[in-house]
């Protein structure tokens, strides 16, 4: 597909100059890789995350200006070319990444964390990140689970989606135009401006139904992202018609840009309102910059232009991608609140991003590799790469494996008298316990996440209807029902092997965001509470109806969330059933859980807690709701998780969390059994 060379001559769709190398554009690389990096290293700015967002219209402007010079010096877009220049540029240093990533997980995370990992680095190397990362987001088992090392590589996933189908689209409008309609260089320029300008405006209005929706798959949608690198791409398409000839007025257009960038970072949330509308406020800031710059060079937007933003710039892409994997995986080899974490973190960063650029992202992408000649004279392929790449995997696998022979080895499991002792029991005055039993924990920290010991057996999911499940004996002395989320799931494994002692049937109602209150309230399982509802209100009667929850799901609005509580169990109270709450288990911090995963980690030391006023710190709807309603049992289990000053992680060898959401393992809920059905039996009598 071509014209003859008189025509292009006089048909171009112009670009200028500064459409080629732009210092402050390379500059804006270097503001939204630190922002990345200070939001997942520091979680400061809280509006990091929106570094991406710079990058995205980056990429649209600089990739289709690119192919408009393309397509104004041969009259064809080659893409055989430009897919080459795509996987010179992005492939050598994401596969290293990867691969060092992979070998470190393997050693440093383990079980089912590195099989996890192992499919994530598979979906990277496919472009695929984003929608695995999408459906893991609105997957309610994994909440609360560590992020993967590779998680970032859903922003590569997205650019590489979208060049999939925009450089098609654009030949095929210009082909178009120049064979079949004669277009002259503006009509040219007016139809791929039409056409990325309807994909971007349908995006945008796609992004702000999505993100209404389902925030998460929107956060990493291809479609509900696409408009950001359409508007860098709309910049490239309208060329000189934004340039501006006065120094003075692009000088101050780049700063208003920039202070927008900059105040982004702190005003906009991650949700709700993200990507769309909040996304706006970053992505128009940086098309300012970039609009500013393309009538002539920004000589006094110095904190873009200057010399060391510029050398950050061009590292931006190695260090995007070596500094999750540092943050992640850091965290299993020193504690995430120490300085010497920080320190080393950083230092790690600059290493790996300075080398790997040095030695081969630069030099791959200067090379002759997948081309006829290099893109730039004299340089060649040679053994940097392959040696660079051998040397940083070669150095971070000896250092993890170095970690990984230091770990403390536990013993298989308890010893029959150790089994005294185990998990709650251990906080048992009664008994006379230490805070360890022995060389052993239970379950092993890599296989904590899975340790549900059944409770989810009966779930009921999303938006499904009532779900019922029954255990004990069908002729039990009484019958006991169990209301509320995955945190009164998690007990179902204590409660169940205690049932035969006390003569209960246990019918359990425990499902996604099942919230024993008023239906009406939007909740995930509004349809099943209903039903529900009206069995405990006209079914068969409950002798006890046990209820708990998550209390960082109803922390907010705690008043409202306490009468709509109350308002669900007043007429399940008037029959005579007796409803005892339970008061929900502590809070963890992901510093709590990373302690007891950490290499070196030892049993013995138990130095993994969690400060009571943290694991506290949100107020509990649940227990200002049996205030509310006459007869109400309370039951708090609080002094089998915490002594006066902290809770610890691991109690009596056991590990009680599984997650950041406060979810106790399978392993402590059983120990925990006991004495949660002897409090309940004791507040039903009360």
């Amino acid at each position: 597909m071509s014209v003859g060379y008189a025509q292009r001559q006089r048909d171009t769709v112009t670009v200028p100059k500064t459409a080629g190398f732009r210092p402050d554009v390379q500059g804006l690389r270097a503001v939204a890789v630190l922002a990345v990096v200070a939001d997942h290293l520091l979680e400061y700015p809280d509006g990091g995350f929106v570094g991406v967002d710079v990058f995205f219209v980056i990429s649209g402007f600089l990739i289709t200006s690119l192919l408009l010079r393309e397509h104004d010096r041969t009259g064809t877009i080659s893409f055989k070319g430009f897919y080459v220049r795509r996987v010179k540029r992005i492939l050598p240093a994401s596969l290293l990444v990867l691969l060092t990533t992979g070998v470190s997980s393997y050693f440093l995370l383990g079980g089912d964390r590195f099989t996890l990992t192992a499919k994530d680095i598979l979906a990277s190397v496919l472009f695929a990140a984003n929608w695995r990362f999408a459906i893991q987001g609105t997957d309610y088992f994994q909440e609360g689970q560590p992020p993967s090392p590779v998680q970032h590589f859903w922003s590569l996933a997205v650019e590489e989606q979208y060049y999939l189908f925009w450089p098609w689209l654009m030949l095929g409008l210009l082909a178009l135009g120049v064979r079949y309609l004669a277009w002259n260089g503006r009509q040219r320029r007016v139809a791929v401006g039409v056409a990325i300008g309807a994909v971007t405006v349908v995006s945008f209005l796609w992004a702000f139904r999505e993100t209404a929706s389902e925030p998460t798959v929107a956060y990493f949608s291809t479609l509900s992202r696409t408009w950001e690198l359409g508007v860098g791409a709309l910049l490239a398409v309208l060329g000189n018609a934004v340039a501006i000839r006065s120094a003075a007025v692009r000088a101050v257009l780049g700063w208003i840009g920039l202070a927008g960038i900059l105040v982004s970072l702190f005003v906009v949330p991650p949700s709700p309102g993200f990507p769309a509308p909040w996304g706006a406020l970053p992505v128009l800031a940086t098309a300012l910059v970039i609009a500013a710059g393309q009538g002539g060079e920004q000589r006094y937007l110095w904190p873009l232009t200057n010399r060391v933003s510029r050398y950050v710039g061009d590292v931006s892409y190695s260090l995007y991608l070596w500094h999750f994997p540092v943050v992640i995986l850091l965290a299993a080899v020193l504690p995430t609140d120490s300085a010497r974490y920080y320190v080393v973190a950083l230092v790690l960063m600059a290493v790996l991003s300075v080398s790997s650029y040095h030695l081969v992202e630069d030099p791959i992408r200067r090379s002759s590799w997948l081309t006829s000649r290099p893109l730039v004279p004299g340089a060649r392929l040679g053994l940097r790469p392959g040696l660079a790449a051998a040397m940083i995997v070669t150095s971070v696998t000896a250092t993890v494996v170095v970690h990984g022979w230091s770990t403390e080895s536990p013993a298989a499991g308890p010893t029959a008298a150790e089994q005294r002792c185990l998990g709650a029991a251990a906080m048992d005055p009664a008994l006379g316990c230490g805070p360890v039993a022995g060389n052993f924990v239970l379950p092993a920290p890599a296989a904590m996440a899975k340790d549900t010991a059944g409770a989810f057996d009966c779930w009921i999911d999303e938006g499904a209807p009532m779900k019922v499940c029954s255990d004990g004996q069908p002729g039990a002395a009484r019958s006991v029902a169990l209301l509320g989320d995955s945190h009164a799931a998690m007990l179902l494994p204590g409660l169940r092997a205690q049932l035969d002692a006390y003569g209960w049937r246990l019918d359990s109602y425990t499902g996604w965001g099942c919230q024993w209150m008023r239906t009406g309230t939007g909740s995930t399982c509004d349809a099943a509470m209903k039903d529900i509802q009206e069995r405990l209100v006209n079914g068969p009667k409950y002798d006890i109806a046990i209820v708990t929850g998550a209390r960082h799901k109803t922390a907010k609005d705690k008043d409202w969330v306490s009468r709509m509580y109350a308002e669900a169990w007043r007429p399940v109270a008037a029959r005579g059933t007796k409803i005892v709450v339970i008061a929900d288990n502590p809070g963890v911090p992901p510093s709590a859980l990373q302690c007891v995963q950490r290499v070196g980690f030892s049993v013995r030391e138990n130095d993994c807690v969690i400060p009571v006023e943290d694991a506290y710190a949100e107020v509990d709807a649940l227990v200002a709701a049996a205030a509310m309603v006459d007869g109400v049992g309370l039951v708090d289990l609080r002094p089998f998780y915490c002594d006066d000053t902290s809770c610890p992680v691991v109690i009596g060898n056991v590990i009680a969390y599984r997650d950041t959401v406060g979810h106790i393992t399978g392993t402590f809920s059983k120990t925990l059994g006991p004495y949660l059905v002897k409090a309940i039996d004791t507040a039903a009598a009360g």
